[in-house]
């Protein structure tokens, strides 16, 4: 400004990676990331597969105390990710009843009887390509496997999308956890599955 070189912003040095599995007890961190984004995607919080019917996306305190309450019931289940203090990554994942927009959507054919589901993905755009994404996949995974999951599937949406419209995920986010490939839904996400280790 006015001839005088402005300093480079000193460039972000990312911390330890680590997660919580969200409850009411650490709500707290879930509602930092999200209010932080504006309750990301215009105010769903993260509730849109929960509802089978309309869904009003910018419904911001609607939707913000719809998904407190089900957590606070314990039916709302996802992967929060921090790097050092601050949570910056999430993954929602839960059994079918849970998230049963699912079985609306055209073409859908379950790969089980009762599959669970990884539905949507929000990481903070300072952190993204950073392997949060991946990181929050293998958290959930390890997750579910102690709740008793026996198939998990993903919707990941294909294409040359900008990351606001990657929140189901990508192909090779899921490839590389192990995912295979068993199914089109809609015009442009495929329906992904992986079988965990039963004991």
């Amino acid at each position: 400004m006015n001839g005088v070189r402005q300093p480079e912003a000193a460039p972000h040095v990312h911390g330890k990676q680590s997660s919580l599995q969200l409850n009411k007890r650490n709500w707290h961190h879930f509602e930092k990331l999200f209010a932080e984004n504006g309750g990301v995607w215009g105010g769903c919080w993260c509730t849109f597969y929960h509802r089978t019917g309309t869904f009003d996306a910018g419904a911001y305190e609607k939707n913000k105390k719809e998904k407190k309450s089900l957590v606070e019931e314990g039916h709302a289940h996802g992967t929060i990710v921090f790097c050092g203090k601050d949570p910056v990554g999430w993954c929602q994942f839960g059994p079918k009843e849970e998230l049963p927009r699912v079985d609306r959507k055209r073409g859908y054919v379950p790969t089980s009887e009762h599959p669970w589901r990884i539905t949507c993905f929000f990481i903070d755009k300072h952190h993204r390509r950073q392997g949060f994404g991946n990181f929050a996949v293998k958290e959930s995974l390890i997750a579910m496997e102690k709740l008793g999951a026996e198939r998990v599937e993903a919707y990941p949406v294909e294409g040359n999308l900008s990351a606001t419209f990657l929140w189901s995920g990508t192909p090779s986010l899921f490839e590389s956890a192990g995912f295979t490939r068993v199914g089109r839904l809609g015009k442009s996400s495929w329906v992904y599955s992986l079988d965990l280790p039963t004991s």
